[in-house]
């Protein structure tokens, strides 16, 4: 977002951010970033409690200040009252820039908001496509399972009927058909989230099947063996059996060049004999440090 701002030259922005860590934190990094070739005209946190008087009040900021370009690091839950207000104020003429928390939010895309907010350049998760996924769906059915009714529910929900026989409305059979429906359980032209859960799902079945492919003397522990599934050793496991990931470093985009990223290497698992990172590991290790 900040380097958005450095592009177009605006070093003359406000800020407005939600009363959580995901705002404040945000925030706090954000004035760090701008102090490079800019300044923070306001800095105003959104309230938790949807204080009419206070969203007033920071509209009001928002209209005096000369800053034309507007951050705003925020839920949708925060900010939804604060365009409300936007609106009956009839405050246009400003450029917003939105984290990914709202960026792609369908409660921002209308009409009425349009005048307002349109031209908002934003910052989102990475869009997928899950193959299979949206079949899959539409292929679900009530299974009366007691311990999980959240099937039936939906189910109810979605077909206006009910399970119980008694119910003075129309009964639920279970063979209604999703095909033809539109929702937002059946919407899957914006995985963002949902994507990023598939290819860390994914990452682990490969690396299962890898384990479980291992041959004799070609795998990556000493001697170049390989690990079992049922006989992993206490040093390529945790003493309750399960596997943990472990903080080795830190990447701080704000911190002063050639300190931007620390590493703690006696934390690091080397999967290697020599210690050195050969060509595949070191686009490994690039990819799990940007993700940081």
């Amino acid at each position: 977002m900040v380097q958005i701002l450095e592009r177009y030259g605006w070093k003359w922005v406000g800020l407005l951010f939600s009363d959580d860590d995901y705002g404040v934190h945000a925030a706090r990094s954000f004035h760090q970033e701008v102090s490079r070739f800019g300044c923070v005209a306001f800095s105003e946190m959104l309230p938790h409690d949807n204080n009419r008087a206070e969203v007033r009040r920071i509209v009001g900021i928002i209209r005096h200040s000369t800053a034309t370009v507007v951050v705003a690091f925020s839920t949708e839950a925060y900010l939804l009252p604060l365009t409300e207000e936007i609106v009956l104020q009839n405050l246009t003429g400003r450029q917003w820039i939105a984290s990914e928390a709202w960026a792609t939010s369908a409660v921002f895309h209308t009409s009425q908001l349009l005048p307002f907010l349109g031209g908002a350049l934003g910052i989102a998760i990475r869009r997928g496509d899950i193959p299979g996924l949206h079949d899959f769906l539409l292929s679900l059915r009530p299974d009366f399972d007691p311990g999980n009714n959240m099937v039936n529910m939906f189910w109810e929900l979605m077909f206006s009927c009910s399970f119980k026989a008694d119910s003075p409305g129309r009964v639920c059979t279970g063979l209604e058909s999703l095909e033809g429906t539109e929702s937002a359980y059946s919407d899957v032209s914006g995985l963002r989230h949902s994507y990023n859960v598939y290819k860390a799902v994914y990452a682990l079945a490969h690396a299962l099947h890898d384990l479980l492919g291992c041959q004799p003397g070609t795998g990556p522990f000493p001697g170049n063996s390989c690990a079992e599934l049922y006989t992993l050793q206490p040093w390529q496991r945790a003493a309750d059996g399960t596997i943990r990931t472990v903080t080795v470093g830190v990447f701080d985009e704000s911190a002063p060049p050639g300190q931007k990223l620390m590493l703690e290497e006696g934390n690091i698992f080397w999967n290697f004999e020599s210690h050195k990172v050969s060509a595949l590991p070191a686009l490994l290790t690039k990819a799990v440090l940007s993700s940081l």
